[in-house]
């Protein structure tokens, strides 16, 4: 080949790509181009750089930038546009990840509700006369929608990428409530933790108020060019799809409405990084700016307040603990969550009864999911032979089953001004299948009596049977230690025929010294809701069985006792 030919050759290739770059650059919109140099960008600083500008632009009037960089009535934006966005926002994370809060700062600080309704797309656009309109999103979509896939807005993600500083919301809910309402409800970005909203009452925060109008042209297709291919930095891994690179993130259903999202093409190389610890970059001009719209919670702010301290070697990495939904997380420790029964569920009667002249009064009601956690009853007290007494029960439950008691009463007849009081700790779940362990001391205790003579540790069982339910039995299983005498093993079932009527019976026998056998009995009306009444005999003993000494004794009148009680629960 010629000089004259290569020369020749030459001029047309640079006139060639020349007219390329130039019909690149001329059907990108500028938001598009931000996207694109980001997405092709070279170093940490550069890409700083377009951080920076992208967080400090106008977001009015759609929540998110227009193309156009304005927020001028003549405004629009696509859904295409936004989709490339989120996908080079998150693709920055993975290949410069001390960036990674930045970028979750910028998507936490755009609203997507103009952009997402009811499981559709739309493309927006800002009339002077009609305020926004909203039109169906028209494709083709050059990043196949995985910019919406990514961070957990359609619905057939396999996985998405949940930002950092929503993961701690379980383990500071009360600093979190309202920056995850304000997200969530107020920004439609997808819950942290999207079961915990499958059961709400109130519904999809994302509502249903909008209609899409048609397309603004038939047959219209998206308008800008966005360039997929471009070199990256030759350091960086990369994998042959976007869609791999989901596959390797934590994954959380979501049961808004989402955006249907049929993905049929593998998306072009994406560059990705393997995921180091964390480092936080130190608070700049960019960070101040996105912290003065998305205020964070205090305990945050003082976390990112101090100076980072330099990385040991192999040190590992935290995992933050999400709980089950029955579950509650207390100083890093997993506790079962408390709960009423629901229908058809039946409290199992406690493994701890009292037994002898104890004055503890009528068992206490169940107080409220989401209360105080603070429940009692006052009740009058009339036993058979005569005496007559007034007292009241009191109990709280910081957390779970735990819970500590207290009770007093009083005497009026036949000798007035006797007062005494019963107490008790422990734990005490009324599910079948589960363990207790509490001490109690059912009194009653004399006004200047020692509180541990006569006290009980209780360890029990309550039975889970399922041939049991069509007869209406539970039954618990207890080994009794006092803190002076013999200890002995006790056995108590209830026959519920009707909701809240029953019948009861308890049998006990001491360990050390074999036979002795001792029963307790009762029944009558008795429910655990708070705020209602109750109307129960009780006999707890001593009532000796097959014993050839003492004989078989009911003892009904003797150590028998009507109760009238009301109860109530916050």
């Amino acid at each position: 080949m010629t000089q004259s030919a290569q020369g020749l050759l030459a001029c047309l290739l640079f006139f060639i790509t020349l007219a390329t770059v130039t019909q690149v650059n001329a059907e990108q919109s500028p938001l598009l181009k931000i996207a694109q140099d980001l997405h092709c960008v070279k170093s940490e600083q550069d890409a700083i750089a377009l951080l920076a500008k992208l967080a400090k632009l106008p977001i009015e009037p759609f929540g998110i930038p227009s193309e156009d960089l304005t927020n001028t009535q003549s405004s629009e934006l696509y859904a295409a546009t936004a989709d490339i966005l989120l996908r080079v926002l998150y693709e920055t994370t993975q290949r410069y990840p001390k960036l990674q809060e930045t970028v979750e700062q910028i998507t936490l600080l755009w609203n997507y509700c103009e952009l997402i309704n009811d499981g559709d797309l739309a493309d927006l656009l800002a009339s002077k006369q009609e305020g926004i309109i909203k039109r169906e999103a028209i494709g083709p979509f050059p990043a196949n929608k995985q910019g919406f896939e990514i961070w957990g807005f359609t619905k057939h993600a396999n996985s998405r990428h949940v930002p950092d500083i929503l993961k701690l919301v379980p383990l500071y809910p009360r600093a979190y409530q309202d920056l995850l309402y304000r997200l969530t409800e107020k920004q439609c970005f997808p819950h942290p933790d999207i079961d915990t909203l499958q059961n709400e009452a109130h519904g999809n925060p994302y509502g249903g108020t909008l209609h899409l109008m048609p397309a603004l042209e038939p047959g219209k297709k998206y308008p800008f060019f966005w360039q997929q291919q471009c070199s990256p930095m030759p350091t960086k891994k990369s994998t042959n799809t976007v869609s791999r690179l989901l596959r390797n993130k934590v994954i959380h259903k979501k049961n808004v409405r989402f955006i249907e999202n049929n993905l049929n093409e593998q998306a072009e190389t994406s560059v990705v990084k393997p995921e180091p610890q964390r480092i936080v970059l130190e608070r700049d001009t960019l960070s101040k700016h996105i912290d003065s719209v998305i205020p964070l919670p205090k305990i945050v702010k003082k976390m990112r307040s101090r100076p980072p301290s330099k990385l040991k070697s192999k040190q590992p990495i935290k995992k933050i603990v999400t709980p089950a939904p029955n579950e509650k997380i207390i100083m890093g420790l997993s506790f079962k969550k408390y709960t009423q029964p629901s229908q058809g569920e039946t409290p199992v009667i406690s493994a701890a009864m009292p037994f002898g002249n104890s004055t503890a009064g009528a068992p206490l009601p169940l107080p409220p999911e989401n209360g105080l956690g603070v429940a009692g009853n006052f009740y009058h007290r009339a036993k058979l032979t005569g005496a007559m007494s007034l007292g009241a029960n009191g109990s709280w439950k910081p957390f779970s089953y735990f819970f500590v008691r207290g009770g007093i009463n009083y005497n009026y007849l036949p000798d007035s001004g006797k007062f005494s009081y019963s107490w008790g700790i422990g734990y005490d779940d009324w599910h079948p299948g589960t363990f207790s362990a509490q001490i109690n001391n059912w009194g009653p205790i004399p006004g200047n009596g020692s509180p541990f003579s006569g006290a009980v540790a209780n360890f029990g069982y309550k039975f889970k049977a399922e041939f049991l339910k069509p007869y209406h039995l539970s039954g618990s299983a207890a080994i009794n230690v006092p803190f002076s005498g013999e200890p002995s093993i006790s056995t108590t079932w209830v026959w519920s025929p009707i909701e809240h009527w029953f019948v009861r019976a308890g049998l006990s026998a001491p360990l050390t010294n074999p036979g002795g056998l001792n029963w307790s009995y009762g029944f009558g009306y008795s429910d655990w809701h708070p705020f209602t009444f109750s109307l129960t005999y009780d006999n707890w003993g001593s009532n000796p069985i097959f014993d050839s000494i003492q004989g078989d004794r009911f003892n009904f009148i003797e150590n028998g006792a009507i109760s009238l009680s009301w109860s109530w629960a916050f």
